[in-house]
Protein backbone atom coordinates (compact mmCIF):
# COMPACT_ATOMS: atom_id res chain seq x y z
CA UNK A 1 0.00 0.00 0.00
CA UNK A 2 3.01 2.25 0.55
CA UNK A 3 3.78 2.06 -3.18
CA UNK A 4 0.11 2.44 -4.05
CA UNK A 5 -0.15 5.84 -2.40
CA UNK A 6 3.21 6.92 -3.79
CA UNK A 7 1.98 6.19 -7.31
CA UNK A 8 -1.26 8.09 -6.61
CA UNK A 9 0.71 11.04 -5.24
CA UNK A 10 3.01 11.21 -8.26
CA UNK A 11 0.09 10.79 -10.64
CA UNK A 12 -1.85 13.64 -9.06
CA UNK A 13 1.24 15.86 -9.02
CA UNK A 14 1.86 15.10 -12.70
CA UNK A 15 -1.63 16.26 -13.65
CA UNK A 16 -2.38 18.94 -11.10
CA UNK A 17 -0.96 21.76 -13.16
CA UNK A 18 -3.64 21.45 -15.80
CA UNK A 19 -6.61 19.60 -14.38
CA UNK A 20 -9.02 19.17 -11.50
CA UNK A 21 -8.88 15.76 -9.85
CA UNK A 22 -10.59 14.06 -6.94
CA UNK A 23 -9.14 11.13 -5.04
CA UNK A 24 -12.26 9.39 -3.73
CA UNK A 25 -12.30 7.05 -0.76
CA UNK A 26 -15.71 5.38 -0.68
CA UNK A 27 -16.71 3.07 2.15
CA UNK A 28 -19.99 1.21 2.19
CA UNK A 29 -21.16 -0.25 5.52
CA UNK A 30 -23.65 -3.11 5.61
CA UNK A 31 -26.16 -3.84 8.38
CA UNK A 32 -23.91 -6.60 9.79
CA UNK A 33 -20.99 -4.07 9.93
CA UNK A 34 -19.13 -5.69 7.05
CA UNK A 35 -18.51 -3.45 4.08
CA UNK A 36 -16.91 -2.51 0.78
CA UNK A 37 -13.87 -0.26 0.33
CA UNK A 38 -13.25 1.62 -2.93
CA UNK A 39 -10.33 3.96 -3.65
CA UNK A 40 -10.34 5.64 -7.04
CA UNK A 41 -9.51 8.74 -9.06
CA UNK A 42 -12.31 10.82 -10.52
CA UNK A 43 -11.99 13.43 -13.24
CA UNK A 44 -14.41 14.84 -15.78
CA UNK A 45 -13.58 14.94 -19.47
CA UNK A 46 -9.83 15.13 -18.90
CA UNK A 47 -8.79 11.76 -20.30
CA UNK A 48 -6.51 13.32 -22.90
CA UNK A 49 -4.35 14.88 -20.19
CA UNK A 50 -3.33 11.49 -18.85
CA UNK A 51 -1.41 10.68 -22.01
CA UNK A 52 1.34 12.93 -20.65
CA UNK A 53 1.65 11.03 -17.37
CA UNK A 54 5.22 9.99 -16.60
CA UNK A 55 5.69 6.52 -18.07
CA UNK A 56 8.17 5.74 -15.31
CA UNK A 57 5.32 5.23 -12.85
CA UNK A 58 5.81 1.49 -12.59
CA UNK A 59 2.79 -0.39 -11.22
CA UNK A 60 4.62 -3.70 -10.71
CA UNK A 61 4.97 -3.04 -6.99
CA UNK A 62 1.29 -2.14 -6.77
CA UNK A 63 0.38 -5.51 -8.24
CA UNK A 64 2.54 -7.28 -5.66
CA UNK A 65 0.94 -5.38 -2.81
CA UNK A 66 -2.56 -6.03 -4.13
CA UNK A 67 -1.73 -9.72 -4.25
CA UNK A 68 -0.71 -9.52 -0.58
CA UNK A 69 -3.87 -7.62 0.30
CA UNK A 70 -5.93 -10.26 -1.45
CA UNK A 71 -4.77 -12.87 1.06
CA UNK A 72 -5.35 -10.77 4.19
CA UNK A 73 -7.78 -12.27 6.67
CA UNK A 74 -11.19 -10.60 6.45
CA UNK A 75 -10.56 -9.22 2.94
CA UNK A 76 -12.33 -10.66 -0.11
CA UNK A 77 -13.43 -9.93 -3.68
CA UNK A 78 -10.45 -7.70 -4.44
CA UNK A 79 -10.58 -6.06 -7.86
CA UNK A 80 -8.41 -3.41 -9.45
CA UNK A 81 -8.29 -1.43 -12.66
CA UNK A 82 -5.12 0.60 -13.13
CA UNK A 83 -4.37 2.27 -16.47
CA UNK A 84 -2.40 5.37 -15.59
CA UNK A 85 -2.04 6.68 -19.13
CA UNK A 86 -5.84 6.67 -19.40
CA UNK A 87 -6.45 8.21 -15.99
CA UNK A 88 -7.90 5.02 -14.53
CA UNK A 89 -7.06 4.05 -10.95
CA UNK A 90 -9.43 1.89 -8.95
CA UNK A 91 -8.91 -0.54 -6.06
CA UNK A 92 -11.94 -2.21 -4.49
CA UNK A 93 -12.54 -4.99 -1.98
CA UNK A 94 -14.94 -6.29 0.68
CA UNK A 95 -14.04 -6.45 4.37
CA UNK A 96 -15.65 -8.54 7.11
CA UNK A 97 -15.49 -5.76 9.73
CA UNK A 98 -13.68 -2.52 10.52
CA UNK A 99 -10.96 -4.30 12.52
CA UNK A 100 -10.09 -6.45 9.51
CA UNK A 101 -9.99 -3.34 7.33
CA UNK A 102 -7.64 -1.56 9.74
CA UNK A 103 -5.38 -4.60 10.08
CA UNK A 104 -5.23 -5.05 6.31
CA UNK A 105 -4.35 -1.39 5.69
CA UNK A 106 -1.52 -1.47 8.23
CA UNK A 107 -0.26 -4.80 6.95
CA UNK A 108 -0.16 -3.42 3.40
CA UNK A 109 2.16 -0.70 4.70
CA UNK A 110 4.34 -3.41 6.24
CA UNK A 111 3.26 -2.48 9.78
CA UNK A 112 1.79 -4.82 12.38
CA UNK A 113 -1.18 -3.14 14.05
CA UNK A 114 -0.40 -2.29 17.68
CA UNK A 115 -2.75 -1.05 20.41
CA UNK A 116 -1.29 2.47 20.18
CA UNK A 117 -1.96 2.75 16.43
CA UNK A 118 -5.07 4.61 15.34
CA UNK A 119 -7.86 2.55 13.86
CA UNK A 120 -8.42 3.25 10.18
CA UNK A 121 -12.15 3.18 10.90
CA UNK A 122 -14.36 2.39 13.90
CA UNK A 123 -17.82 0.98 13.29
CA UNK A 124 -20.51 -0.21 15.67
CA UNK A 125 -24.32 -0.39 15.73
CA UNK A 126 -24.71 3.33 16.50
CA UNK A 127 -21.89 5.18 14.73
CA UNK A 128 -19.03 5.25 12.24
CA UNK A 129 -15.89 7.07 13.34
CA UNK A 130 -12.98 8.13 11.14
CA UNK A 131 -10.04 9.37 13.26
CA UNK A 132 -7.84 12.28 12.28
CA UNK A 133 -5.39 10.78 9.77
CA UNK A 134 -3.88 14.10 8.67
CA UNK A 135 -0.68 13.66 10.73
CA UNK A 136 -0.11 10.31 9.00
CA UNK A 137 -0.63 11.89 5.57
CA UNK A 138 1.78 14.74 6.29
CA UNK A 139 4.39 12.36 7.68
CA UNK A 140 4.05 10.16 4.59
CA UNK A 141 4.53 13.09 2.20
CA UNK A 142 7.62 14.31 4.05
CA UNK A 143 9.16 10.85 4.53
CA UNK A 144 8.86 10.02 0.83
CA UNK A 145 10.36 13.27 -0.40
CA UNK A 146 7.13 14.48 -2.00
CA UNK A 147 7.00 17.81 -0.19
CA UNK A 148 9.31 19.49 -2.72
CA UNK A 149 7.29 18.10 -5.62
CA UNK A 150 3.98 19.58 -4.53
CA UNK A 151 2.40 22.14 -6.88
CA UNK A 152 1.89 25.76 -5.85
CA UNK A 153 -0.76 26.60 -3.28
CA UNK A 154 -2.97 28.03 -6.00
CA UNK A 155 -2.78 24.84 -8.05
CA UNK A 156 -3.47 22.71 -4.98
CA UNK A 157 -6.93 24.27 -4.86
CA UNK A 158 -7.79 22.03 -7.84
CA UNK A 159 -6.81 18.80 -6.08
CA UNK A 160 -9.47 17.35 -3.79
CA UNK A 161 -9.86 14.34 -1.55
CA UNK A 162 -13.41 13.08 -1.03
CA UNK A 163 -14.38 10.84 1.89
CA UNK A 164 -17.70 9.17 1.21
CA UNK A 165 -19.60 6.76 3.45
CA UNK A 166 -22.66 4.85 2.31
CA UNK A 167 -24.65 3.38 5.18
CA UNK A 168 -27.35 0.72 5.24
CA UNK A 169 -28.83 2.49 8.28
CA UNK A 170 -30.46 5.91 8.25
CA UNK A 171 -28.00 8.65 9.18
CA UNK A 172 -29.30 10.92 11.96
CA UNK A 173 -26.38 13.30 12.41
CA UNK A 174 -22.75 13.90 11.46
CA UNK A 175 -19.79 15.84 12.77
CA UNK A 176 -18.29 18.02 11.57
CA UNK A 177 -20.90 19.46 9.21
CA UNK A 178 -18.96 22.14 7.37
CA UNK A 179 -19.56 23.86 4.04
CA UNK A 180 -17.64 21.03 2.37
CA UNK A 181 -19.66 18.29 4.07
CA UNK A 182 -23.13 16.99 3.33
CA UNK A 183 -25.31 14.00 4.14
CA UNK A 184 -28.66 12.53 3.32
CA UNK A 185 -30.47 9.53 4.72
CA UNK A 186 -27.87 6.97 3.65
CA UNK A 187 -24.78 8.85 2.45
CA UNK A 188 -22.17 11.18 3.94
CA UNK A 189 -19.72 13.22 1.85
CA UNK A 190 -16.78 15.31 3.04
CA UNK A 191 -14.62 17.13 0.52
CA UNK A 192 -11.11 18.20 1.53
CA UNK A 193 -8.88 20.47 -0.56
CA UNK A 194 -5.43 18.86 -0.50
CA UNK A 195 -4.02 22.26 0.48
CA UNK A 196 -6.10 22.27 3.65
CA UNK A 197 -4.76 18.86 4.67
CA UNK A 198 -1.09 19.41 3.88
CA UNK A 199 -0.63 23.09 4.68
CA UNK A 200 -3.36 23.85 7.21
CA UNK A 201 -3.41 20.42 8.85
CA UNK A 202 -7.19 20.15 8.62
CA UNK A 203 -8.49 17.25 10.67
CA UNK A 204 -10.10 14.31 8.88
CA UNK A 205 -11.95 13.16 12.00
CA UNK A 206 -15.65 12.59 11.48
CA UNK A 207 -18.50 10.91 13.33
CA UNK A 208 -21.61 9.55 11.66
CA UNK A 209 -24.48 8.56 13.94
CA UNK A 210 -27.40 6.33 12.97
Amino acid sequence: MHKVFKIISLLIISLSFSSCIELVEEIEINSDLSGNYHLYLEHKGLDFLFNSVNQNLNITEIKKILQKLKHQEGISNLTSNIKLNKGVFSIRFDFSDAKSLTKAIYSSFGVKKRFYHKNFLKVNQSKIVRPNLTPYIIKYVKTNGLINRLPTEKMMDYIKYRYRVISSNSIKSTRPLTNDASFNQLEYNQLYPIKSLLLKKQSTRSIIRY
